[in-house]
């Protein structure tokens, strides 16, 4: 039935016509045959029973003496028996009295006695039997007097009438299903064509195009391609906004920086971003570990969230279910380095660590001192004046530790920049070798000054700021140079194109170096090189300097490999 819907509504039609002329041919085969046997077997029947009426009355006329045996039997083949009728007349003790030509070789000695049986129980039959092939209609009587009446007519004439009529039928059926065929096939080549240019039309539309038919299409199908032609339209615009929505959604999830992985509820992939692709690397441990989350949730209709661990990094992923309006829905993992954010809250920790460290050593050596003093412990007056120097440099200490946190919150909250002049970075260098070669010296350290035999180009900078960020720089290679070391101040002209683009400063030293680890969060606020906290530095120093160098829109770089040495450097441009 699928099949047949399928079809055209001509080849249906058609089908149905080919059906009902095939059922009407059955028919007429049928009640043919039922006719032409009831016709022809009433005409044969009603002659017989002529003949036996006939035999009848010759019977009464011999009993009265009017006919003889012989009589009768000469009368029998020229007036009953035309040529196919057979008629066998028999006395009360069934010998034959009378009889056609055909009549004794069609009975003979085993039918007749079978025939003779019947007519003593029902006195009167008509039956048709076969014979050699041939079929005969028979009649009996047996008559008042006990006399018995025999006839019968071979039945082949009806049955060739039958055979040449349904000989026919089944030619006209023939012709009839030809021409059918014929006139199906010239509609079809008519009708097919605009049908074709409707299938193909519907088919480029399924692709997405903008099909446009011709309306000139004869009878019904003009109207058709009307309004397939509005329909088209209306198809590929909303296509085109389908696909522009599915592009701006695409666009979307890959501008996202967390991953997004979504399944449908058979827990198959469905989508994913480049993020989350980058984050986890697709088909790695950690990609499967998210797919198992979300497979998971699914199973237990429940939102969850994980961490997961990426080589170094660590990544979060929340889960959730996708909103749908049927009984099952998929699933979705929204993907987010939290590497960064949890190093953060580990250097927030070690901050107020740290800052409650460095402020509660000076105050604890501060309150010894001077409860010491107060309660007339120290009675030498020297040391009095050493434990009075001790609190003045922890008080000094306190107050560099306090200046740098303000200072270094005063650079990261207020957006306004330095005020910028003209600055012989020459000029600044020697001032600073001149001010630190006694410290540096009083460690058996070496101060070098690394400047060109001419004159830097001046820069458009700030110089005290410029100043206190080499100082800072300079303060930092004197604490972690150890005694002998050398450290380099210097600067040198950056020449780009044949033109000096700018001025790079930079302070070296051959101390301890840095581990590659601790560069990383170098410029940290209280991170120290020297976990010990042997030295009494705050930790702040390369975060101011940092913070200075960033309002100048400069950054500051570090090359340093540990027992090597370290460098800092970083580059002002040349108006």
């Amino acid at each position: 039935m699928r099949k047949l819907r399928e079809l055209s509504l001509l080849t249906q039609f058609g089908l149905m016509i080919v059906l009902l002329l095939i059922i009407s041919a059955a028919a007429l085969w049928r009640i043919s045959g039922q006719l032409s046997e009831t016709t022809f077997t009433g005409m044969d029947q009603a002659e017989l029973e002529r003949a036996i009426d006939t035999a009848e009355e010759w019977l009464t006329e011999m009993a009265s003496g009017q006919t003889s045996r012989e009589t009768i039997q000469r009368r029998i083949n020229p007036e009953l028996n035309p040529g196919e009728l057979f008629l066998l007349i028999l006395d009360r003790d069934a010998r034959v009295i009378a009889f056609s030509d055909q009549g004794v070789a069609y009975f003979g000695r085993e039918r007749l006695p079978r025939l003779v049986e019947r007519l003593d129980h029902e006195r009167e039959f008509r039956l048709s039997e076969r014979d050699t092939g041939a079929w005969a209609l028979l009649c009996g009587r047996k008559t008042d007097t006990g006399y018995y009446i025999l006839a019968g007519r071979p039945t082949r004439d009806y049955r060739s009438v039958l055979a040449n009529y349904r000989s026919r039928l089944v030619n006209w059926l023939i012709v009839g299903l030809l021409i059918i065929c014929g006139v199906l096939l010239c509609l079809s080549l008519v009708s097919a064509k605009p049908l074709r240019k409707l299938k193909n039309a519907a088919r480029a539309v399924e692709r997405g195009e903008t099909v446009t038919l011709d309306t000139n299409l004869p009878g019904e199908a003009g109207a058709v391609a009307m309004a397939f032609n509005s329909m088209s339209r209306q198809v590929s615009a909303t296509i085109a906004d389908l696909a522009r929505e599915g592009e701006s959604k695409r666009r979307l999830l890959e501008a996202l920086d967390e991953g997004i992985i979504a399944v449908t509820a058979d827990g198959e992939l469905l989508d994913s971003n480049s993020a989350a692709r980058r984050l986890l690397g697709e088909g790695t441990p950690a990609w499967n570990q998210v797919m198992d989350a979300l497979r998971t949730a699914l199973r237990d209709q429940k939102a969850s969230h994980l961490r997961v661990n990426v080589g170094e990094d660590i990544l979060e992923a929340v889960i959730t279910l996708l909103p749908t309006e049927g009984t099952r829905n998929g699933a979705m993992a929204v993907i987010r380095d939290i590497t960064e954010a949890e190093r953060l809250e580990r250097t927030r920790f070690e901050y107020v660590a740290n800052i409650s460290h460095e402020l509660r050593t000076p105050l604890a050596n501060m309150r010894g001192l001077s409860e010491g003093l107060r309660d007339g412990l120290v009675t030498d007056e020297q040391e009095r004046i050493r434990y009075y120097g001790i609190i003045v440099d922890e008080v000094r200490r306190l107050s560099r530790l306090v200046n740098d946190l303000l200072e270094l919150s005063g650079l990261q909250s207020n957006p306004a920049a330095f005020e910028m002049e003209r600055v012989q970075p020459t000029e600044v260098l020697f001032e600073l070798f001149d001010l630190n070669k006694k410290l540096f010296s009083d460690k058996k350290q070496a101060l070098i000054l690394d400047v060109p035999k001419e004159d830097l180009p001046e820069i458009i900078s700030n110089e005290d700021r410029l100043s206190e960020v080499l100082t800072i720089l300079l303060d930092n290679a004197h604490k972690y140079t150890p005694e002998g070391g050398q450290i380099t101040l210097g600067a040198h002209t950056v020449i780009s194109d044949g033109l000096e683009t700018g001025i790079r400063f930079f302070v070296r030293d051959n101390g301890i170096g840095i581990e590659e680890e601790a560069q990383r969060h170098i410029f940290d606020r209280f991170h120290q090189a020297d976990k010990s906290h042997a030295s009494k530095g705050s930790g702040l120093g390369l975060s101011i300097a940092r913070e200075i160098l960033l309002k100048m829109h400069v950054d500051i770089s570090l090359k340093s490999k540990l027992g090597e040495g370290s460098e800092f450097s970083f580059i002002l441009p040349v108006p």
